[in-house]
């Protein structure tokens, strides 16, 4: 951050709007970037760990604004078994929050707890206590209806919210905000979709607001007029029936014309298709934070997929916005903001929007992309020490394990350079990014090589190495990271009019041929290898018959991306059938087996499309780099997925 008195660092003077102070209540927010709330699940029977506070300080520690906190339940009937929840309502939770609102303050950031009670939505996670909710109408991500609350149940809820404010006011926290999106209790009470009553808490929008105001009374009645209040809502469900920008627009007047808000944030849709990934525009709920903003004198945070300070300063230029909330771009590089007051954009780690681990709690937040994102207390993750030996290390690979492997260890003062048989970096990486809607992917090539040049690596591209003959210099340290290949189609099925599923990565899908029918044969993984090539059959105008022997469609998909896959396999008109596999091909008809019955029947094709799978690339023994120490990272250890290997790499790359 810039002296006092100085003009301001180069990224302040790029962007005046986004580093300009924004007073909030009786706050003031050092610029307009937020850190929205998302959940770590680094906590212990519903407490704070220090391992959740290192990594809200790595994020604090660059300065931004405000941050919002993960949603802390506020009542018993909202905690989980897995309690990976923050447990508000208890006293056991207070010291560690009071650490961490103490730790944000001492970086100038006003510290905000988002409190949140789930109603009707489980989250994929198990309860003792039967879900309730306004009326008694099961979630579709869920087994069973939820119980209705009654009058008493709502007296204790709403209490339950003041008491929580409370808790967050005492342990440091500027302000709370409250959870009114994302088909949640509150956004339960709100939706015509969720709320069926017929009594004083339903019925028609005046009374479906009634539940949402008293919990504003209670939390002012308990808190003061001095503690910042924000809500947030889904200014469109995007469900049927739902709440949409014409209802937003009448809660907002009502929140208003209470006198008692700070602050609403716009977002756009409900639990399992909020979290938008790559295929969705940036800046996804602009256009709806920009009405709200328009028919409405309150502060608005506007957020979802808002990566580039530039779009961000656009956004507050246009009056769509006053403030600009970010989350998973903080999650892929805790250093952004001070990359952006640097004038260096170019070197942040780029979310990528895949929405795996960082959706995946598997068993806490981690990110595809950066490695140390809830392992900022794990060695080797938790620093970047300068080595006191430079090595000399020889990259066999410029795919994502060999780059970040090369810029892991320039970091730290060793002399990396990287061997590339083809003519390109960026390995099967660039051909994940081939598929429709998944271009947004070269992004984290694209970084690799421009963060490479700033750190002087030499990348020798068309240099197939197999002995150090073949490197020509003395290494300390031989990494191979040759990654993965397809296999062979099996004989039996090498026809004209069936093809291996890396051929239309490498080379497009083919234009229709016959009657347009391809059909698509999993091999049970399920995952974007898979369905990505089934959507570049679908954009080369086939009709799709998507077979695999999997129970279900997409189970490695992440959930937030299956919505729009589906809908775009859909609109090609795609047929799935699950439980089945391909048992020959005759040049026309397929011979599929349910695997449940053991019954078989013919499907008609004009092009067959086989998952055939990966397998390693195994290069040289370690003898054929003579006295150099010789390690393996990426598919070349196992075919996974692209984490893996950035992962493999980090991980060698702060141990060398």
């Amino acid at each position: 951050m810039s002296e006092p008195g100085t003009e301001g660092s180069i990224g302040e003077q790029a962007y005046p709007l986004l580093f300009k102070p924004l007073s909030i209540g009786r706050e003031t927010l050092q610029n307009r970037v937020v850190i929205l709330p998302h959940g770590t699940s680094m906590l212990r029977d519903g407490a704070i760990t220090a391992d959740d506070i290192e990594y809200y300080r790595r994020r604090a520690a660059t300065g931004p604004g405000m941050i919002v906190t993960g949603a802390a339940v506020v009542h018993p009937s909202s905690a989980r078994r897995q309690r990976v929840l923050v447990e508000d309502y208890s006293d056991h939770v207070l010291p560690g929050l009071a650490e961490r609102a103490a730790m944000m303050r001492g970086y100038g950031v006003v510290p905000i707890g988002q409190l949140v009670h789930l109603g009707r939505e489980l989250i994929g996670m198990d309860s003792d206590i039967p879900a309730m909710a306004p009326s008694a109408i099961r979630s579709p991500r869920d087994p069973f209806a939820p119980r209705e609350m009654d009058h008493q149940d709502i007296t204790e809820i709403v209490a339950a919210f003041g008491h929580s404010a409370a808790n967050l006011k005492s342990t440091g926290h500027a302000g709370t905000e409250i959870h009114a999106a994302h088909g949640y209790l509150p956004a339960q009470f709100l939706s015509p979709a969720t709320n069926h009553r017929d009594d004083a808490y339903g019925g028609d929008p005046e009374r479906r607001f009634r539940f949402l105001r008293e919990l504003i009374e209670a939390i002012r009645t308990d808190c003061g007029d001095d503690f910042i209040l924000g809500v947030r809502l889904s200014a469109d469900e995007e469900t049927g029936e739902g709440i949409e920008i014409a209802d937003t627009l009448r809660i907002v007047e009502q929140l208003q014309s209470l006198g008692a808000i700070d602050y609403v944030s716009i977002t756009l849709g409900t639990r399992g298709a909020y979290v938008k990934d790559l295929t969705q525009p940036e800046a996804t709920a602009a256009r709806a934070a920009g009405i709200v903003r328009a028919n409405c004198d309150l502060p608005v945070i506007v957020g979802q997929r808002i990566m580039r300070p530039d779009l961000a300063e656009q956004l507050l230029a246009d009056g769509q916005a006053d403030m600009i909330g970010m989350a998973r771009a903080f999650i892929a590089d805790p250093d952004w903001l001070d990359r952006v007051r640097e004038g260096q954009f170019e070197r942040v780690r780029p979310c990528l929007g895949l929405n795996q681990d960082c959706r995946a709690f598997a068993p806490h937040l981690h990110c595809a992309v950066n490695p140390g994102a809830g392992r900022e207390r794990v060695a080797p993750f938790d620093g970047n020490a300068p080595v006191e030996r430079q090595r000399r290390i020889a990259i066999i690979g410029g795919g994502p394990a060999g780059l970040e492997l090369a810029r892991a260890t320039a970091l730290r003062g060793h002399q990396p350079q990287v061997f590339e048989a083809s003519d390109g970096v960026g390995g099967q990486f660039l051909y994940a990014a081939s598929v429709p809607n998944r271009a947004g992917l070269r992004k984290l090539i694209d970084f690799y090589q421009t963060d490479l040049r700033r750190l002087a690596v030499p990348i020798h591209l068309e240099r197939r190495v197999e002995t150090s003959a073949d490197i020509g210099a003395e290494f300390d340290d031989v990494v191979i990271a040759v990654g993965a290949r397809a296999r062979d189609l099996p004989e039996e099925f090498a026809q004209p009019n069936v093809m291996n599923w890396w051929t239309v990565l490498s080379e497009g899908a083919p234009a229709p041929t016959g009657q347009g029918h391809a059909l698509m044969v999993d091999d049970g993984t399920g995952f974007w290898w898979n369905y990505g090539v089934a959507e570049a059959l679908v954009v080369a105008g086939w009709t799709v018959t998507y077979v695999t022997p999997a129970t279900t469609v997409g189970y490695q998909i992440p959930v937030e991306s299956m919505a729009p896959l589906l809908a775009r396999l859909g609109r090609g008109d795609t047929r799935f059938r699950i439980l089945t596999q391909l048992f020959d091909l005759d040049g026309s008809n397929a011979q599929l087996i349910d695997m449940t019955s053991g019954a078989v029947d013919e499907v008609a094709y004009d092009l067959a499309v086989l998952q055939t799978g990966r397998e390693p690339v195994r290069l040289a023994e370690e003898a054929a780099f003579g006295s150099a120490r010789v390690h393996r990272i990426g598919d070349c250890v196992a075919a996974r997925r692209m984490a893996n290997a950035v992962f493999d790499a980090q991980q060698l790359g702060m141990a060398l």
